[in-house]
């Protein structure tokens, strides 16, 4: 089975955009929203009751479901909340292939990874033998200007799916097998007003990873002008984020139809021989 799980928030009316992308193609979708509608960082945030209307009204197959609990814990700090609440939905999921997804990412024509995923099915018989984790391609957007957006392809990589339900931080295991698969998956990261901004960087998981104002204050004052003269601007790695791209588009939807047109999936495989290697070192 293919399950996808997602962490709902502050930033719910993302939620629509990527289920859309993987809702026909996965048996279960898992939303966890906390209890007393508050964020990592304790801060309390609302979803009017038109959002999950528009969800069960989505929901045609009636694969959705609202995993609610308390996911905020005063002790722990934002990252180690995420990480709690990240592997509680994991346990939630139960077994299969698990996907986790912000509500922010988007894998356009995911029956290829389906495909991909169902080729490798053996796997999910006995997980703590063949622990594995799939890694994605992430397409950043950073901005939205009036005619488009600006984004990032600089292969940064991330791990999404896995068939061992444990995390150590955030969605990483590095005691496992990390295995890189080139899926897309495009971000809406930055690409969000300045409100949304705000919100974004005061609740989140890298809330003090770095100055967070002093870049939002860099982040405002890029232009289609000067976006050029951006370089090395990650904020925690700086060439991470090497330049910047523009693709015309009047939302988002454009933007990812049209991305997806220019750059189809394409999977990178994985060999016999790793897995052979990976049940041996897993044995002895």
């Amino acid at each position: 089975m293919i399950k996808v799980g997602y962490i709902v928030s502050y930033d719910y009316y993302m939620f629509l955009t990527s289920v859309k992308q993987v809702y026909n193609d996965v048996d279960q979708i898992f939303v966890a929203i906390d209890s007393n509608f508050e964020t990592w960082s304790g801060n309390k945030f609302t979803i009017p009751d038109s959002f999950f209307e528009e969800v069960k009204k989505f929901d045609i197959d009636s694969k959705i479901e609202i995993y609610s609990d308390k996911f905020y814990v005063p002790d722990l700090q934002p990252m180690e909340c995420e990480t709690r609440e990240r592997n509680l939905l994991l346990k939630k999921m139960g077994k299969g292939w698990l996907v986790q997804l912000d509500v922010d990412e988007y894998v356009y024509d995911f029956k290829k990874l389906k495909k991909y995923l169902k080729r490798f099915w053996y796997l999910q018989l006995f997980p703590k033998l063949t622990p594995i984790a799939f890694k994605g391609s992430l397409i950043t957007l950073f901005k939205e200007l009036s005619d488009g957006f600006l984004y990032i392809e600089n292969n940064e990589n991330f791990a999404f799916i896995t068939n061992y339900p444990k995390y150590e931080w955030a969605r990483t295991n590095p005691n496992i097998k990390r295995h890189f698969t080139n899926v897309k998956v495009i971000h809406q990261s930055w690409a969000r007003s300045e409100e949304q901004i705000g919100l974004k960087i005061n609740n989140w998981g890298h809330r003090d990873d770095f100055d967070t104002q002093k870049y939002f204050e860099y982040w405002k004052n890029l232009t289609k002008e000067n976006y050029k003269e951006y370089r090395d601007f990650h904020p925690v790695a700086p060439k991470a984020w090497d330049k910047l791209l523009f693709l015309e588009s009047k939302n988002i939807d454009e933007f990812i139809a049209k991305y997806a047109m220019n750059n189809p999936q394409k999977m990178v495989g994985i060999s016999v021989e790793d897995l052979i290697i990976t049940l041996i070192k897993k044995i002895f």
